[in-house]
């Protein structure tokens, strides 16, 4: 075989050669990229806020391709300037921080300019562009993409490094794509922040409007059961009573007193809950032409001034008790409130009369007027339980003797103190 024929194919071999290396080297080049990328994508999975996106970006996937330097900036649309927000490299040696930030006009260097106009920018060799802006120190090779986010940028993500024509086509590609996928995640996450807060601005007009209805359920109690008192003093200046009348208006006067010091609290302590109830009930002693008698006690394992109850909440009860099951009584009538603690955090308030009993009373009070303090007590009850995170469970129970016949009514009130309900919530 002449001469000549060997060296052609051992032209054709190497140009073979040349080519399926070349073809190593893209198919390398490809893989390394859709490897990146894909890391890239599930590295962003839990990451819920836009810092966490912009530093794992710098620091796990700009780190895979062995770059120098990388810096994240966003775009600040108020004073129209770039801030660095996350970096990789010299501009990061603390975890999460950046070495000396600067800010960069939109327009302004290279980076300005990409967040200007939009388009990347892929500079070979920095010492022959003006525009370049030295940051940490001069580098030579420069490598700039927008991130986009409805049709606007609102970031650049900047490469730097310190040999000349370090940057080629398939690093710009893949800056590309992951600026695409940043913007993306970007986009749900606030997406999803805003939608955290319209859902807590709700939330707090939920509260609002609870503690104002609750203000307002409060203001209509008060004079509802102030109304009566006053009514009582009124029965018995017209029957002359003069002794009765002064019992009555001190009684009354340290009440309103209680009343008004406590009217903008939530909760009061026992013993002041004691206190003002005491009052309330010789009020009613005094005010009825049926004389009954009560008692109040407080178990010795409960410290009154540590526990923590609704102001008045179970007034209502004792008028109702009073008003409907005793003063409809002959004989003796005989009203008794317990306080004991049912379990831990769980305050028990037991209310029992020997009056008529709920059926007889609902018969005698058939096309009368409903008791508007028991309504209200109950939306109040409904309250606490949403602004407090707390609960009541109020269990009635009629009372019989072994023939059957009603011995009046026994009502439980349970509280539950829940976490944090304390001297800070009294107000």
């Amino acid at each position: 075989m002449p001469v000549i024929a060997y060296i052609i194919i051992i032209i054709l071999l190497l140009v073979l050669l040349a080519v399926l290396y070349r073809k190593m080297v893209h198919y390398r080049r490809q893989y390394k990229a859709e490897a990146t990328l894909n890391y890239f994508t599930t590295s962003l999975f839990g990451k819920n806020t836009v810092d966490d996106i912009l530093w794992d970006v710098a620091k796990n996937c700009i780190s895979r391709l062995h770059l120098e330097d990388c810096v994240i900036y966003l775009v600040d649309e108020d004073r129209r300037v770039l801030v660095q927000k996350a970096a990789y490299g010299p501009k990061n040696p603390v975890r999460f921080e950046i070495r000396d930030p600067i800010e960069i006009p939109l327009g302004r260097g290279i980076v300005g300019s990409v967040a200007l106009h939009g388009k990347p920018e892929l500079v070979p060799d920095t010492s022959r562009d003006a525009r370049y802006i030295v940051d940490d120190e001069k580098r030579f090779s420069e490598l700039a993409v927008p991130i986009y986010l409805h049709h606007k940028v609102i970031g650049v993500i900047d490469s730097e490094h310190s040999r000349k024509n370090f940057y080629h086509a398939g690093h710009l590609y893949l800056l590309e794509k992951i600026a695409a996928i940043c913007s993306s995640k970007i986009g749900r996450t606030l997406m999803e922040e805003q939608a955290r807060r319209q859902e807590q601005e709700v939330q707090l007009l939920h509260k609002q409007l609870a503690e104002f209805r609750l203000v307002t359920l409060k203001s209509q109690m008060n004079p509802h059961f102030l109304f009566n008192c006053l009514n009582g003093i009124y029965h018995c200046i017209l029957s002359s009573d003069i002794d009765k009348a002064a019992d009555y208006v001190s009684n009354f006067a340290r009440l309103l007193r209680m009343v008004l010091m406590h009217s903008e609290k939530n909760f009061i302590s026992l013993r002041e809950e004691v206190d003002l109830l005491g009052h309330y009930l010789k009020i009613e002693a005094l005010r009825s032409d049926k004389p009954f008698e009560f008692n109040m006690e407080i178990d010795e394992s409960i410290n009154p001034d540590e526990y923590f109850v609704p102001g008045m909440l179970i007034q209502p009860f004792l008028e109702n008790a009073i008003w409907h099951g005793l003063m409809n009584k002959e004989g003796q009538r005989r009203l008794q409130i317990h306080w004991r603690r049912q379990r831990e955090n769980v305050l028990l308030c037991e209310i029992q009369d020997n009056g008529i009993g709920r059926v007889e009373s609902s018969r005698q009070r058939i096309g009368k007027h409903a008791s508007k303090g028991m309504s209200l007590c109950m939306e109040r009850v409904e309250l606490y339980k949403v602004l407090f995170n707390t609960s009541f469970n109020i269990r009635v129970t009629d009372l019989y003797d072994e023939n059957g016949a009603a011995q009046g009514t026994r009502v439980n009130i349970a509280f539950e103190i829940a976490p944090g309900i304390g001297v800070a919530h009294m107000g």
